[in-house]
């Protein structure tokens, strides 16, 4: 390989054997927004065969490498050639044509077409046979199409429409679109986002066992180290837009600067849960830097856990749902559901994309367009209120979303979160929070208050989310998929954020699939499943419960 004038880690594996002519060439590659230098001078390569990962923190320049390269952003400078000839000035359509294909962080499907029309629709366009006045489009491709899906195992499902598939299923679908093109480089960006651990292994085993069959590159963002060390075969890190290593999966492991700007401690993707899959120990994970820590003490209280303020007795539950049916026009997506949350404990509401995680805080919030059942806030039933009305008394909620007004800076943002400091009902100041202590609770927040949201990378702006949400001084807090898409250091310093808050005696309703991050911080669990609560207990148990981690987790 090219040596490369960066501080890198030069790999000791063996090179491709397709070393001498790269699939894609990527030299002095340059983007800058205004005077913000997104990318600046990134240089590296792609062989036939080979899956090449490329992480970094939030705002390190991935997602604006990723679209240069696919021709979806214009870059200010450098080369990217692909097979030899040069992309930079090419258009996304025409960059396809050459055989790259693409996938996205959000699958792009269309979802009230089947399975199988989504990918004859992609085979037309590939092969510019996008209409003929003689014959219906449902009529080509369509061998062609069941081939692809076989290959991507979704053969069986090729007649129902992609509105009814699985997660991890509309996943395969949109990687047989993607092969339609006979591509011999694959853009993936972050292709395992929101899927379950087995889910995520099936889908990479797939694309390694298609990559190496095919003889084609594969280049992949992903912010999952279990399979980005399982099935990278190099690894290149971004940080603050330049390239500062790259190499095997160990030397990256072990390089310090990757460690400090992106891995962090480690514990938030190293300890033993991950590397058994069901049930492992957390005596090894390290707690957040910083958090107040007390030995395990039983059920309902892991690692790393901060116990509640002395003298914090206050109401049984601060939240008490029964009975909770949510529904969008006639479909019922919530059935029954029962939770509690008390004061100073954090609860994760866990299971798969689509049981019911963010429905059943939108329906606490008052943001379903449909619910029934009974919902205590504080002891006072929140029953005909409307959401801006619940936040106003002490309840926060952080959209998955990350919702940010992205013409306002990002103190402004936090000025529009702003709430009179509240009290205990039974005596004493509930927390709260001013823009000093949150920029010590957040330190990248501080050195970014001047700077528009809108153009925050999607951690910086989950970080500004909860920031925001502080700023109204909850007693309690809605929190949805906070380590969803963000880089290893940023989850631990959300881990960290939830025991101070937990410290102070706020409690927090936590929506996560991430087993190890909900058992680094959580008190007990709920588990749904499409909508019905399957299993409730102290988080430490579930951790161990294989039977159910496998059937509602997929792990």
């Amino acid at each position: 390989m090219p040596a490369s004038s960066h501080d890198t880690v030069q790999s000791g594996t063996p090179e491709p054997a397709s070393a001498c002519a790269s699939v894609l060439s990527v030299r002095g590659l340059r983007k800058a927004f205004g005077g913000n230098v997104a990318v600046d001078g990134v240089d590296f390569d792609v062989y036939a065969g080979e899956m090449l990962a490329l992480i970094g923190p939030n705002g390190a320049g991935k997602s604006t490498t990723f679209n240069m390269v696919g021709g979806q952003l214009r870059a200010s400078g450098g080369s990217v050639r692909f097979r030899g000839s040069e992309l930079l000035d090419l258009s996304a359509r025409r960059i396809a044509r050459l055989g790259v294909g693409r996938t996205f962080q959000i699958a792009a499907v269309f979802g009230s077409m089947t399975v199988c029309q989504n990918v004859q629709m992609a085979l037309l366009a590939a092969r510019r046979h996008v209409y003929s006045f003689w014959r219906q489009a449902g009529a080509q491709q369509h061998a062609q199409a069941l081939q692809l899906l076989r290959q991507v195992g979704m053969r069986e499902q090729a007649q129902r429409p992609c509105s009814e598939l699985a997660y991890g299923d509309v996943k395969r679908v949109e990687l047989a679109m993607a092969l339609a093109g006979d591509p011999t480089l694959l853009l993936m960006d972050e292709p395992a986002a929101g899927m379950a651990p087995q889910e995520r292994k099936a889908l990479f085993e797939l694309i390694r066992g298609l990559a190496r069959a095919r003889g084609m590159a594969v280049l992949f963002t992903e912010h999952s180290m279990d399979v980005v060390f399982d099935y990278a075969d190099r690894i290149i890190v971004l940080a603050r837009g330049r390239l500062i290593a790259q190499g095997s999966v160990g030397e990256v492991r072990a390089h310090p600067e990757v460690r400090r700007v992106y891995f962090g401690s480690g514990a938030s993707f190293e300890a033993s849960a991950i590397a058994s899959g069901i049930g492992g120990s957390l005596s090894t994970a390290q707690p957040p830097h910083g958090a107040q820590t007390v030995a395990r003490q039983g059920e309902g209280i892991p690692v790393g856990a901060a116990r509640p303020p002395e003298g914090a007795a206050g109401p049984a539950a601060l939240l008490d749902v029964r009975h909770l049916n949510a529904w969008y026009g006639a479909a019922q997506i919530l059935f029954d559901v029962a939770l509690q949350v008390g004061r100073g404990e954090i609860v994760a509401l866990m299971g798969r994309n689509g049981a019911g995680k963010s429905s059943t805080l939108k329906a606490v919030m008052g943001l379903m367009p449909r619910v029934s059942g009974e919902v205590s806030f504080m002891g006072q039933p929140l029953a005909d209120r409307r959401s801006f009305r619940i936040a106003r008394r002490g309840l926060g909620y952080v959209p998955e979303d990350r919702r940010v007004f992205t013409e306002l800076t990002v103190e402004q943002n936090l000025e529009t979160g702003r709430q009179a400091p509240r009290a205990w009902p039974a005596g004493g100041a509930a927390p709260a929070w001013s823009l000093d202590a949150l920029y010590e609770l957040f330190p990248v927040l501080a050195g970014l208050r001047r700077r528009q949201a809108g153009t925050l990378s999607g951690g910086e702006q989950q970080m500004l989310t909860i920031a925001r949400t502080l700023m109204g001084n909850p007693y309690l807090v809605l929190l949805d998929e906070p380590s969803e898409g963000v880089a290893p250091v940023i989850v631990e310093q959300i881990a960290a954020m939830l025991l101070e808050l937990k410290r102070h005696g706020v409690g927090v309703l936590l929506s996560e699939q991430n087993l190890h991050f909900a058992q680094r911080v959580a008190d007990r669990a709920y588990v749904l499943e499409k909508g019905v609560l399957r299993h409730e207990g102290g988080m430490a148990e579930l951790a161990r419960n294989g039977a159910v981690l496998r059937a509602y987790l997929g792990i």
